[in-house]
């Protein structure tokens, strides 16, 4: 049972010590939308878990957060069409939550008496929900020039060759593995491009806006969307670290801030040093449009078009909330209050995930070896 409960040590949003007690529990879920506790537990993420294919991308975050601001609510699984067309929608409803996707089939992009044009989708029947489908991307045709000035350094032989392009100007900020992001149109780039799959209804890739232009005006293009775990090297996850270089003329207007999917926070980011301010923001990795502060189990969650059988499944979360202790010295125990850190839906392996945090002040920092050792109590 251990391996689903990890004390650790840390600092409070005002910056005093805390010990934290990570607790994790996964849930089968039944074709009626209830939950029970599953026979297999997952156990805690250590670590940040980077998919094996594309290294930009993240299947899991850790769960060594000892204070998280929002609930992560994260959704595995597919788009699933059940309406035999080339395009169709996607949403998940839950308490504050009303995440909706538009999901289309392939399309290409051809010229027209001198205009850039998407063709009609092709049909489609299911995608993962995954940001590799989603905006974003690199141009690598306008980066080859810059690839190869980096390359023929004599400085770069002492890089990791994989990490000698991470922060090109180039690549999409918001999501450097997805599909469409043009920064110069060239036809041999046009030709070839890939267009996003999964997009945000309201905020849609067109042919009139595809074109980026300039480099440093990424922030005006499309958001990206999806429902599994953000990068903490994207925008707008990244800025909440405080030493991310924001582009001249980022500000409030911001698609992320005025859906109120980031906050005011990131707009504090600075490479100068002293300027630097970190924001707890930066623990919380679920998608954008997908971190609530008001889920702590026992909602009811609506799918739509992602379960494999069901167009629509209710599911219901587990309504546990776990009484957890923390030691206090001097044999004492202190009663910590819980907090729902994150939520992993998973439909295709009935499977809900879900990760608690109980911490309270301590009266100081605790190594690693002590943590092995201090008592702690979990009552459900």
């Amino acid at each position: 049972m251990k391996e689903h409960i990890q004390q650790i040590s840390g600092k409070d949003i005002q910056g005093n010590y805390i010990l934290a007690l990570i607790v994790k529990r996964s849930y089968t879920i039944s074709d009626n939308g209830n939950c029970s506790l599953a026979e297999e537990q997952i156990p805690i993420s250590q670590d940040v878990e980077i998919h094996h294919e594309i290294p930009e991308i993240i299947i899991q975050d850790s769960d060594l957060y000892p204070y998280k601001p929002l609930t992560d609510i994260i959704v595995k699984g597919k788009a699933r069409n059940s309406t035999r067309k080339n395009s169709f929608d996607v949403s998940i409803e839950i308490s504050d939550i009303k995440h909706e996707i538009k999901v289309f089939g392939d399309r290409k992009v051809f010229e027209k008496d001198g205009i850039w044009m998407f063709s009609e989708a092709d049909p489609i029947e299911e995608i993962p929900l995954e940001y590799q489908y989603a905006y974003g991307g690199k141009d690598l045709l306008a980066e080859k020039p810059l690839r190869e000035q980096l390359e023929n350094e004599p400085s770069a032989k002492y890089v990791l060759q994989e990490g000698l392009l991470e922060g090109s100007p180039y690549r999409y900020p918001r999501n450097p593995a997805g599909k469409g992001y043009v920064v110069e149109p060239n036809s041999e780039t046009m030709e070839g491009l890939e267009l996003p799959n999964i997009e945000d209804p309201n905020n849609l890739l067109t042919p009139q806006n595809i074109v980026v232009n300039q480099v440093f005006d990424w922030y005006k293009m499309p958001v990206p969307v999806g429902t599994d775990w953000l990068s903490p090297g994207w925008f707008p996850r990244v800025a909440y670290y405080g030493a991310y270089p924001l582009p001249e003329g980022l500000d409030k207007q911001i698609y992320e801030i005025k859906k109120e999917w980031a906050d005011m926070d990131i707009l504090k980011s600075s490479i100068t040093e002293h300027n630097r301010q970190l924001s707890f923001r930066a623990t919380n990795g679920a998608s954008l449009g997908m971190q609530s502060n008001f889920v702590s189990g026992g909602e009811a969650c609506r799918l739509l078009n992602i379960h494999p059988k069901k167009r629509e499944f209710i599911l219901t979360l587990p309504n546990e909330k776990p009484t957890i202790k923390v030691d206090g010295r001097n044999g004492k125990m202190l009663k910590t209050k819980s907090k729902l850190s994150s939520v992993i839906i998973e439909l295709d392996e009935n499977r809900v995930t879900m990760v608690w945090s109980g911490y309270a002040k301590a009266i100081r920092p605790y190594m690693e070896e002590e943590l092995k050792t201090m008592p702690y109590e979990v009552q459900w």
